[in-house]
């Protein structure tokens, strides 16, 4: 009986040893800092996502994972789907990959709207459509449950990429536009929610771009526009750091947004809204004029920046 019970905790080791890769299966799985539930959200990830799975909590059914842009924290079991890599090949040639292009979807049992709920999506989910029926895609979840989802909610997602092959003015600011009124979420990087950085991420993850989790991550990227306030020097698209003066010289970064143009920026406060330089305007921020560090550029030749996988 000994020996049976060391041969199965044996196997068992052996076979979470492979299955080193998970993809999340619930529209936005939040990712925290220790493994428990009232542990501090330090940000989420979208259904499809591709993670590292690092380690097992030693009582718990949480892991600890990596995101495509490196951030690690820790998930809990049902949110992810884990496989070794033969698995994961599998899943990934069984169809054709689809990405969400409205703000809230749904999987459906049957291909009819009135048929029972399956799964809630969210813009940038992403799915594995296997063939057509009328209106809809039949796709496969990770954990292989069948469903439908409408045509018009969803795009290819290579056709997708290739559309984005680099954030431009134009498609920035309507990604900002698009999120405009949203509730801060801290932690959050979704259309449910989301804080200063998690905007900024989320609009150029819109564009087909990777950029790191947290704002003072985001600082160090790009090329440098401005410290002087000098607001001409500005693109629409540039992201503006916010924050103190160390006692170093070096700068403490807390908070970013997004240059709009014509004096404003586009920022995750109460609510994403817009805020102005200008005191002569409605929307003039005092505070964060006062708090104004410097503007940076991503560009596509910043070596720094990722494309999506």
């Amino acid at each position: 009986m000994r020996i049976n019970i060391i041969l199965f905790i044996f196997f068992a080791q052996v076979a979470w040893a492979q299955k080193t890769i998970g993809i999340i299966n619930v529209s936005v799985g939040n990712i925290r800092t220790e493994p428990k539930e009232s542990a501090e959200m330090s940000t989420q990830a979208f259904l499809g996502t591709p993670v590292q799975i690092l380690e097992k909590a030693e009582t718990k059914n949480w892991y600890r994972i990596q995101l495509p842009d490196h951030y690690q924290g820790w998930i809990e079991g049902s949110a992810i789907i884990r496989m070794d890599s033969a698995a994961y090949q599998i899943y990934k040639k069984s169809g054709t990959e689809m990405i969400v292009r409205v703000p809230f979807s749904k999987v459906y049992q049957y291909p009819s709207g009135k048929s029972e709920i399956i799964s809630e999506l969210v813009q940038h989910n992403r799915l594995i459509s296997t063939k057509k029926k009328i209106g809809f895609w039949e796709i496969k979840m990770a954990d292989g449950v069948p469903g439908y989802v409408s045509m018009k909610d969803v795009e290819n997602y290579e056709a997708w990429k290739r559309a984005n092959p680099a954030p431009t003015e134009n498609r920035i600011l309507q990604a900002a536009h698009q999120l405009m009124g949203i509730p801060y979420l801290w932690g959050g990087t979704s259309i449910k929610g989301m804080d200063c950085s998690g905007f900024t991420k989320l609009v150029f993850q819109a564009n087909g771009w990777i950029i790191p989790r947290d704002a003072s991550q985001q600082a160090r990227e790009g090329i440098m526009v401005d410290s002087l306030r000098q607001w001409e020097n500005l693109k629409v698209g540039d992201l503006l750091f916010f924050g103190s003066k160390k006692t170093d010289g070096t700068n403490k970064v807390v908070h970013v947004g997004i240059w709009e143009g014509n004096s404003a920026y586009i920022h995750a406060a109460d609510r994403t809204r817009r805020a102005s330089m200008d005191p002569q305007s409605k929307d003039f921020d005092a505070y964060n004029l006062n708090r104004y560090l410097f503007t940076k550029r991503i560009e596509s030749l910043a070596k720094e920046v990722q494309k999506l996988d």
